[in-house]
């Protein structure tokens, strides 16, 4: 049958697997292929069929729909109502993506079946590479995907919940070597200097009348002895004791002392603006 919403049912407890198809035939019989081999993604029905027998379980149709577009939502349905409860043998709670909220279960043997795999076969793209023109079609087609309004990040801020579990998560935990630029690197580095193409990412860009506020607001510097002197500007700062702007701007920005270099315990901050008499 075609566009239906099926069950594969326990005739000894009445548990059950639900489940979508376009083509019941032909999924009845992926399902008994995958049982009968034990490797079933769904855990708890594979226990089940291996603890009870497959004289013990009924393919049947439950619902047929008119199109295959209403499918996921009517299985959606059907997992919304019964998911999690003792009876229903599904392991995710979703229908279109059923990896997206999989038990823990699930994850192991997916991992599990991974690892055999990868131990087995290798990785499947070992000793291959991509032709030019393979690697010019992949670079095109990800040009603006994802980027501005097509970022899946565009216009969300991270919690502060969040950051302090990213946080937590990453204390302890070794980090990467510095990115170490070549010779190489660095002679193209410098002939770009030299061919004064040093700023080219900010060629026809201009700061914003905020950030040249920002650039031209006095800023006293603290030293580590308390003393302090000010400055008309962040760049006359930046001259007067040969800071780089990025040291200057994280000093700024968090209102931390220094911690390495010669520099270490000074602080910077923005002189407060005066209040009109």
């Amino acid at each position: 049958m075609k566009n239906v919403i099926y069950k594969i049912r326990n005739v000894v407890n009445q548990h059950y697997y639900v489940g979508s198809t376009v083509d019941s035939r032909k999924r009845f019989w992926e399902h008994r292929k995958d049982l009968r081999t034990g490797r079933h993604v769904c855990v708890r029905l594979q226990r089940a069929w291996n603890k009870y027998g497959e004289d013990c379980f009924k393919f049947e149709i439950v619902e047929q729909l008119s199109s295959r577009d209403a499918l996921l939502q009517a299985e959606q349905k059907w997992l919304d109502e019964h998911y999690g409860t003792e009876y229903c043998y599904n392991v995710s709670s979703s229908a279109d993506t059923p990896m997206r909220n999989p038990s823990p279960e699930l994850r192991a043997l997916q991992a599990q079946r991974t690892r055999e795999f990868a131990a087995a076969n290798g990785s499947p793209r070992t000793g291959h590479a991509h032709t030019e023109e393979t690697k010019d079609v992949i670079r095109q087609s990800r040009i603006g995907k994802h980027s501005g309004e097509q970022h899946y990040r565009y216009g969300k801020t991270v919690s502060e919940e969040t950051k302090a579990k990213i946080s937590a998560d990453q204390k302890g935990k070794p980090k990467p070597p510095g990115r170490k630029v070549s010779e190489e690197g660095r002679a193209k580095i410098r002939a770009n200097i030299e061919a004064g193409r040093s700023h080219m990412h900010w060629l026809g860009k201009q700061h914003t009348e905020d950030a040249k506020a920002k650039m031209s607001r006095p800023v006293t510097a603290i030293s580590p002895t308390a003393v302090e002197t000010v400055y008309v500007s962040i760049t006359a700062l930046r001259e007067a004791l040969g800071l780089t702007p990025p040291t200057v701007n994280r000093a700024l920005k968090s209102g931390e002392p220094i911690t390495k270099g010669k520099f270490a315990g000074w602080r910077f901050v923005y002189v407060a603006p005066s209040s009109p008499k």
